[in-house]
């Protein structure tokens, strides 16, 4: 199924769909060409009768959705930007027990920074 989140793309789309002419589907749903022409050209807001009343002179029906929208965090939306997608790729071709003794490698550097931390605070 193809999803089209704008009215003006999914009337273009309909019409076609049903291989009509902006005329044609104006004959049908008793309009004139115009008002199609500046409803696609986006130059005009329809209501949704008149694109329900157009949609119909084409042979479609309008089925809608509420579709929740996503949260995004503007913190993580931040990060991603600055990722570093190379380093990722390069730690994903490791077999998982070079990821794990990459982790542990870390997590000794890691030990190693605080006792050194810990020493300086204690020479002061």
């Amino acid at each position: 199924m193809k999803t089209i989140s704008h009215p003006v793309r999914l009337l273009q789309e309909a019409r076609v769909r049903a291989a009509l002419t902006q005329r044609a589907l104006a004959r049908r749903a008793g309009t004139t060409q115009s008002v199609v022409a500046r409803i696609e050209n986006g130059q005009t807001n329809p209501t949704v009768d008149t694109i329900e009343r157009l949609l119909s002179a084409a042979g479609f029906t309008v089925a809608m959705e509420l579709v929740p929208r996503v949260a995004t965090d503007p913190i993580v939306e931040a990060f991603k930007r600055d990722i570093d997608r190379s380093l990722l790729r390069r730690n994903l071709e490791k077999t998982p027990d070079d990821r794990i003794e990459s982790l542990q490698a870390l997590a000794r550097f890691a030990e190693e920074a605080r006792r050194a931390g810990r020493a300086v605070r204690r020479t002061r």
